[in-house]
């Protein structure tokens, strides 16, 4: 007698982070050497010069500032096979005064042990991977995009062959980063 275990369509949700921007913070140490030829007037102590230029993130609002959940509702064990099960990820960004329209979405999150490309959720054996264009994105790989045109993106349940999987509801959760080149 084959059994099959479903998964609840109530509570089976992958539920992504969202994160905001990220800047980046770059200097430069010049150190002035001997300390005599600066008029130090302690023996031993040098004097360092640092500069830098601050890159501030571009006000932008992610999914107006909200989680976004992926709904796979009813998932057979069985049938979970990395193509069955698709859905669409939907968010959306707002920017204003942005230095550039090139820009870079990528996810981030803990990876299952049987796929080092599908987020873990609570259930051993039970990932879920992203998809961008139909074709697998490797949690962590960027894909360039020209604003406001957001690359589409889905999230598909995967599973472990040599697992057998439990019934019950499933969360996985990740970061999507947005950032500007």
């Amino acid at each position: 007698m084959k059994m099959e275990q479903r998964f609840s369509p109530s509570k089976a949700v992958l539920i992504l982070i969202l994160a905001t921007f990220t800047g980046g913070l770059s200097f430069t140490a010049v150190a002035n050497l001997p300390a005599r030829a600066v008029n130090n007037p302690i023996p031993g102590i040098v004097y360092i010069n640092i500069s830098g230029n601050v890159i501030a993130p571009p006000p932008c609002l992610i999914n107006d500032g909200k989680m976004i959940e992926v709904n796979f509702g009813e998932v057979m064990s069985t049938r979970i096979d990395g193509v069955r099960y698709k859905e669409p990820i939907h968010y959306t960004a707002t920017c204003q005064k942005m230095p550039t329209n090139a820009m870079k979405v990528y996810v981030t999150g803990s990876a299952t042990g049987f796929d080092s490309n599908a987020l873990q959720t609570n259930i051993t054996g039970l990932g879920v991977r992203i998809l961008y264009q139909g074709k697998l994105l490797d949690l962590g790989k960027a894909v360039n995009f020209t604003y406001p045109n957001l690359p589409e993106l889905e999230a598909i349940p995967v599973r472990d062959l040599n697992e057998s999987l439990v019934g019950g509801d499933f969360v996985a959760s990740g970061t999507l980063h947005v950032d500007y080149q």
